[in-house]
C-alpha cells in the first residue's frame, strides 16, 4: 500500500528566486539541490535537450510533506489560467495550515506574492472553524494557507509557523470518481460538503458566485499531512473539459506531480492500474529528495501524474 502524498513537485520560472521566496513567506529551507538528470527525462516527461536544476525544501526535518522546485533554461507556460478556470483538471493548489493566516497572508505578499484579499471566516463544522487566505507565488501557483479559530488541537500542535504541505488539491469534473481511487488506495473521508456560501467568491477569488462539491481525504483516517483533496465547479456542465495531462509538463509552470512511498512498485502499479492508472515509466535512477530509487510514474484520474517510489 501507498503511503500519504510525501512531496510534491512545482515548476517555477526561476530556482533561486522560488526558494527564496518560500524562505521568506512560509519559513521552508533548502534541505537538497543540484542539477536535474537527464535520466528523470521519461519519468518527468520533459524534453532531454532541457537543462534544469532542483531544490527540495521543506518545513522541517520530518521527511513530511516537503516540495521539490524545478526549473529549466527554456521559458514555460503557466498551467492553470482564466481560460481553463472553471473546466480545468488536474493538481490545482497547495495547502498549508499556519499559526495565523492573516500574518502568512501578508509575508506572502511581502516576499513578492499575492492575495486577492485578507482571511475569510469558514465553518467546517460544529467542531471546527477556519480562517483560509488564498495566495499566489510570484510564479502564480496558488497556496491555500488556513489557522484555525475553533477544532486546531484535533488536528495536532504547530511546531512550525507554517505546516509541512497538509493536502494537494486536485481539479476535477467528476468529483465521486477521483474519490473513489484515492480511497481505494487507503485514504479516508475527513468531509464531504458542497460549499454554497456568500464568501465563497471572495475566497476563492473568481470572476462571479460559484458552488462547488469539496472532498478532502485523509490517508488511514489517521495522518494529518499528506492529504488530497478533490473539487469540482458545479452549474459548470455547459463548459468543455479542458485536461491538463499535457500542460503540467516541464518547464511548464505549476504542480507537476505527487510523491507516494512504496514498499512494492511492482505490486502497487498493478493495483492502480486496476483502478484506471495510465503507466508513464519505470526507472532505477537517483531520484531528487530521495536517493537511489526504484521509481515510476503514472497518471491518475483527473491526469494528475503520480510518482511512486521505493527506496533502494
Amino acid at each position: 500500500m501507498l503511503s500519504e502524498v510525501k512531496l510534491v513537485t512545482l515548476g517555477v520560472s526561476d530556482l533561486d528566486n522560488a526558494c527564496a521566496f518560500y524562505s521568506s513567506a512560509l519559513q521552508y529551507q533548502v534541505k537538497e539541490s543540484g542539477p536535474i538528470s537527464p535520466e528523470l527525462a521519461a519519468l518527468w516527461r520533459f524534453d532531454t535537450a532541457l537543462t534544469g536544476r532542483y531544490a527540495i525544501i521543506a518545513a522541517d526535518d520530518s521527511g513530511l510533506g516537503r516540495i521539490r522546485l524545478l526549473s529549466f533554461d527554456a521559458p514555460g507556460e503557466r498551467i492553470w489560467n482564466k481560460d481553463n478556470l472553471y473546466n480545468g483538471s488536474g493538481f490545482y493548489a497547495l495547502n498549508f495550515r499556519s499559526r495565523d493566516a492573516l500574518d502568512t497572508m501578508n509575508a506572502v505578499k511581502a516576499a513578492g506574492g499575492s492575495s486577492g484579499k485578507e482571511p475569510s471566516a469558514w465553518e467546517v463544522s460544529e467542531h471546527v472553524s477556519v480562517r483560509d487566505s488564498i495566495n499566489d507565488d510570484p510564479d502564480g501557483i496558488r497556496l491555500d494557507v488556513f489557522s484555525y479559530d475553533r477544532g486546531g488541537e484535533l488536528r495536532g500542535p504547530l511546531e512550525t509557523e507554517v505546516s509541512v504541505l497538509q493536502t494537494v488539491a486536485i481539479a476535477t469534473r467528476d468529483v465521486e470518481r477521483s474519490a473513489a481511487f484515492y480511497r481505494a488506495l487507503g485514504y479516508q473521508t475527513l468531509f464531504d460538503q458542497t460549499l454554497d456560501f456568500p464568501e465563497l467568491q471572495d475566497l476563492l477569488g473568481t470572476d462571479k458566485p460559484v458552488r462547488i462539491h469539496n472532498i478532502n481525504l485523509l490517508k488511514d483516517g489517521t495522518i494529518i499531512p499528506g492529504r488530497v483533496e478533490m473539487f469540482a465547479y458545479l452549474d459548470m456542465d455547459h463548459l468543455p473539459d479542458a485536461p491538463l495531462r499535457d500542460k503540467a509538463v516541464p518547464p511548464n509552470i505549476g504542480i507537476l506531480s505527487a510523491s507516494f512511498e512504496s514498499t512494492d512498485v511492482d505490486a502497487d502499479l498493478e493495483h492502480l492500474q486496476t483502478l484506471g492508472g495510465e503507466p508513464v515509466a519505470r526507472a532505477q535512477l537517483a531520484l531528487p529528495g530521495f536517493g537511489a530509487c526504484d521509481v515510476a510514474t503514472l497518471f491518475g484520474p483527473d491526469g494528475e501524474l503520480l510518482e511512486i517510489y521505493r527506496r533502494a
